[in-house]
């Protein structure tokens, strides 16, 4: 390896990291890979023992066997575009937070399995994984006003952060390692399912924020359709039943889901 080199940052046209790229670099501290990258070879940063944190682009698609092994600093793990890591069910339907959230057999299987693990000899003490492009989706729709309230309680929000690039992260900071006969794999857990719980208080707060933006928009329709110039604006106003809200949130699938549904909850 070359022993003097700290700092790498790949272009994004490329794909491969090929087998033993930069093995054994002990000073190489920080390494910033680009989307585009699709496969990181063969022990590429093996006992790379500068290197403190890893994020992994969303397009990675393989890990090669023991492609950080003995990275003895290494104890962050970063994935973006980890939603193919969760339960999707949690993030589509709002599934109780007392459904674990994170796919465990997705999860294991893409970190190289219990033969060709990844990380073999770091001592990993947390595993982030973005859930940004699910989220963001969503809150994009939003009001500037609606987005910041939401923005503002990820930070309130256990095992969820929020990144300087706008990121959310939800984090699985639990991370023991299996009996010394399968010493080649580590099991994540959701401690007390915290994770999920957070993310679950907030995925429903944007809910809240979607109903209302869509209860204030019937509301001006039914206002607008009620228009007479022969009356005051003031007296065509209308609020929309209490009955015919219930139907609108059943429609959206938030029954049961957002109730009870209130913003400091």
């Amino acid at each position: 390896g070359c022993i003097s080199l700290v700092e790498v940052e790949f272009d994004e046209g490329l794909e491969i990291i090929g087998e033993r790229a930069f093995s054994e670099c002990i000073k190489l501290a920080r390494l910033q890979f680009s989307e585009g990258l699709e496969i990181i070879g063969e022990r590429a940063f093996k006992e790379c023992t500068a290197v403190q944190s890893v994020t992994v682009p969303s397009s990675v698609t393989k890990l090669g066997s023991n492609a950080f092994t003995g990275c003895t600093n290494l104890t962050e793990l970063i994935l973006l575009g980890g939603e193919r890591l969760l339960n999707q069910g949690f993030l589509d339907r709002g599934l109780p937070s007392n459904k674990g959230v994170l796919n465990h057999r997705r999860f294991n299987r893409w970190m190289g399995g219990r033969w060709n693990f990844s990380f073999y000899g770091c001592p990993l003490t947390a595993v982030k994984i973005s859930v940004t492009g699910t989220i963001s989706k969503r809150m994009t729709r939003l009001t500037r006003g609606c987005r910041l309230s939401v923005e503002g309680r990820v930070h309130d929000l256990r095992q969820l952060e929020l990144t300087q690039d706008g990121n959310i992260l939800a984090c699985f900071p639990l991370v023991t390692r299996a009996p010394d006969n399968v010493q080649d794999t580590i099991l994540v857990e959701d401690t007390d399912n915290q994770t999920a719980q957070s993310l679950h208080q907030l995925l429903r707060l944007i809910s809240f924020h979607e109903l209302k933006e869509s209860s204030i928009l019937f509301e001006l329709a039914m206002w607008k359709s009620r228009l007479d110039e022969r009356r005051a604006r003031a007296d065509c106003r209308i609020s929309v039943p209490d009955p015919a809200k219930s139907l609108i949130m059943e429609y959206c699938g938030f029954v049961r889901f957002l109730e009870p549904a209130i913003e400091g909850d």
